[in-house]
């Protein structure tokens, strides 16, 4: 990997983080479980050992210090660049990598199709105060424009951290961006939030939990590893999305900051926090408890990946997945792993787990193809327990601590799908639902974005590379981008409120002349007063005085001159 792409990896990787995560060590869990080892130590050191970590092999040791050079069993000599797959010319095009338009053609026609049904079968009575209030009894079909539209104004909420206020102060031009008004009405909004939908429900498999999102969250997963080659450094984690709907999988995780959710396993690049893959936990089958559990997510995010990726690659998890028979399969699949043992394991030496006297020591234990070290941390506590098929000899820092090799290589790379959690929750596009399949379709959005922009800079590394809220940027233009056709198609619209026309002229957009001045009487003789149209809503001032060029009413503040009146707007035109 060349010095310009491993730079370019840690600008992603600033832009990313919000916070600085401390390079803390992982904290051991007591267990009352003292099983018997199956595990075949070949070789083992009591006391911690004195050798540096080195990049470079000694020649001039004997043949045990050989044997100290990465594991390479099994594993190509070469690995195919890590980087961009696909070119992309434009911050959309990147986007819709991820949200393609199979899939949002797929979501149009589903959210039709219920619409359709329910405005038939439903008829609203004015008594009905759970029905949204509508002008008409009639569905309006939406299509893609529209459909992008709504992402990009939700992405806008998350941007500013407003997906939580009020829909009335969104939609007032006087107190927020006037985007969402320019792009479709208050109504239209809350008919997407009501009537999107991704499946058909009469042809639903019932025995299939996840089977109102599956066909989209299938093709979403598609798109995630063709388009991105990882670095060495592969990580696996949970994130939950908070939600607390009625859904027969929600979990409840207390040390988490959402506490009750929806658990996805995610799989991404330590090195770019480029997301991989991606499955939904849907709970226990006919309430049997699965086996392998662990093992059967890991080897399934993994093969999700062509086999030229998988290659060479080291995956690093917690105690949960840590297990011999996993470590194998990887093994299988030519890759390698890094894991915190549980101490419940069965193949655990009982020593390895006795609390030690002498502060950071260090013992290993080898096999044919693992290596298992147990360091005593801190004082009257159970030492940490790491499983590697990495790393094949003793190794330690030579400083106070004498941490081993395999215990900094871990810390270096568990925090990845932490940090994407983080920054899914920063500018998250989550609204408040009682669906959970809406807070799956929340979620990709999310990971789209943040995979999109890791793409956009890979290609374009020097693009705003001197501004710190780069992140910002990119969702502010990449939600401008998605709302641009439907706001150029309803600026063209004959019939608009005056708020909307409003809101299409700050933004930029022109509107036919003709359709302003219909608002107006347009002689100098009989004027009418009216609310300047610059001034907010409250208070706003009613004069009788017109601009000369667009023929809206304007107040003396907002105007350049009293003889021949320009409005502000008018005036930067000229």
């Amino acid at each position: 990997m060349d010095n310009t792409y491993r730079s370019n990896l840690k600008r992603i990787r600033d832009l990313l983080l919000s916070d600085t995560i401390e390079d803390d060590h992982v904290a051991s869990e007591d267990s009352d479980s003292d099983n018997d080892s199956d595990f075949v130590p070949v070789e083992s050191d009591d006391t911690s050992t004195n050798e540096h970590i080195s990049e470079e092999s000694d020649k001039s040791n004997s043949d045990d210090d050989d044997q100290c050079d990465v594991y390479t069993d099994d594993q190509p000599e070469t690995l195919e660049k890590a980087g961009p797959i696909t070119k992309v010319q434009t911050i959309l095009d990147a986007f819709k990598l991820f949200l393609t338009n199979e899939i949002l053609d797929e979501v149009v026609i589903q959210t039709n199709r219920y619409a359709e049904q329910y405005f038939d079968q439903n008829k609203r009575s004015k008594t009905d105060s759970n029905a949204i209030k509508s002008k008409s009894s009639k569905w309006k079909p939406i299509d893609r424009v529209e459909l992008e539209s709504f992402i990009g104004l939700v992405i806008r909420a998350g941007l500013h951290r407003n997906n939580h206020e009020s829909l009335n102060d969104l939609w007032d031009i006087s107190q927020s961006s006037p985007l969402y008004r320019a792009t479709m009405s208050l109504q239209r909004f809350r008919q997407f939030l009501q009537f999107l939908r991704f499946d058909d429900r009469q042809n639903r498999n019932k025995t299939d939990r996840l089977s109102p999102i599956r066909y989209i969250f299938e093709l979403f997963i598609k798109q995630l590893p063709r388009h991105f080659v990882p670095g060495e450094n592969l990580t696996i984690d949970e994130q939950l999305v908070a939600f607390r709907g009625r859904c027969c999988f929600v979990q409840y995780m207390p040390n988490k900051p959402a506490k009750y959710g929806l658990k996805f396993w995610l799989l991404c690049d330590v090195d770019s926090r480029y997301v991989l893959s991606i499955d939904l936990y849907t709970g226990k089958k006919d309430n049997i408890i699965q086996k392998n559990l662990a093992s059967n997510v890991v080897l399934h995010l993994v093969d999700q990946l062509s086999n030229d990726v998988k290659q060479g690659r080291t995956i690093t998890f917690d105690r949960y997945f840590t297990n011999i028979k996993l470590s194998e399969a990887l093994l299988d699949r030519k890759m390698t792993s890094i894991g915190v043992v549980d101490y419940r394991r069965v193949f655990l030496p009982n020593e390895l787990k006795v609390c030690r006297k002498k502060l950071f020591s260090s013992w290993f234990y080898f096999s044919n193809s693992h290596m298992l070290v147990s360091y005593q941390a801190k004082e009257k506590k159970k030492p940490i327990i790491l499983l590697s098929s990495l790393h094949k000899c003793a190794e330690t820092f030579d400083d106070d601590k004498e941490l081993p090799c395999l215990i900094h290589d871990y810390n270096q790379s568990k925090y990845g799908v932490d940090i994407i959690d983080q920054c899914v929750r920063t500018y998250s596009v989550q609204r408040i639902s009682r669906r959970w399949p809406l807070i799956v379709f929340y979620n990709m959005i999310d990971i789209a974005a943040i995979n999109s922009m890791t793409l956009w800079l890979s290609q374009y590394p020097e693009w705003n590379q001197r501004k710190s809220n780069t992140r910002r940027i990119f969702l502010s233009q990449l939600s401008t981008a998605l709302t641009v056709p439907q706001n150029q198609r309803r600026s063209q619209e004959p019939r608009l409120m005056p708020k909307v026309k409003l809101a299409l002229l700050s933004l930029g957009y022109q509107v036919p002349s003709g359709i302003v001045k219909d608002l107006h009487v347009n002689t100098h003789t009989n004027r009418i007063k009216r609310r300047c149209y610059l001034c907010p809503a409250k208070p706003g001032r009613k004069v009788r005085q017109i601009c000369d060029n667009c023929g809206q009413n304007v107040c003396l503040s907002h105007s350049s001159s009293i003889t021949v009146v320009t409005c502000r707007t008018c005036e930067k035109k000229n």
